[in-house]
């Protein structure tokens, strides 16, 4: 079973965007920047990395820092800012996890390799 699909989205800041490849990943609970891409958005660097653990058997990352931005999918910017775990040497320039997949109902077509909303325009349920 596929579980992951890569479209471009576009990542804005309060003073830069950048469009780029993310791989859409239900296997990752939250969303992810390459440290590149940190660097050409602007980003809140970490005193100290934080170590989080990778689904695979005795994987790690270290968060170096976050960046806090609008996200824009298929055309669409989403209604609220997110916050991205900066990470160095990511195989892909961004993650979206089900921190963002879930809540905006995000639906991955593998047979069509697209990105869809099952609500359009997007929207989040705040409780």
């Amino acid at each position: 079973m596929v579980i992951r699909l890569v479209s471009k989205v576009t990542l804005i800041t309060n003073s830069k965007s950048i469009e780029c490849n993310a791989l859409f990943d239900t296997g990752a609970t939250k969303s992810f920047v390459d440290a590149n891409v940190a660097e050409k958005l602007g980003y809140i660097k970490y005193k100290e990395s934080k170590t989080v653990l990778l689904a695979t058997k005795d994987s790690k990352a270290e968060v170096i820092g976050e960046v806090i931005a609008r996200i824009i999918i298929e055309g669409v910017e989403l209604p609220l800012r997110h916050v991205f775990g900066v990470i160095k040497n990511l195989r892909h320039p961004v993650i979206i996890g089900m921190d963002i997949i879930e809540p905006y109902e995000i639906v991955l077509d593998v047979k069509e390799g697209k990105v869809k909303f099952r609500k359009y325009p997007p929207t989040m349920e705040l409780i």
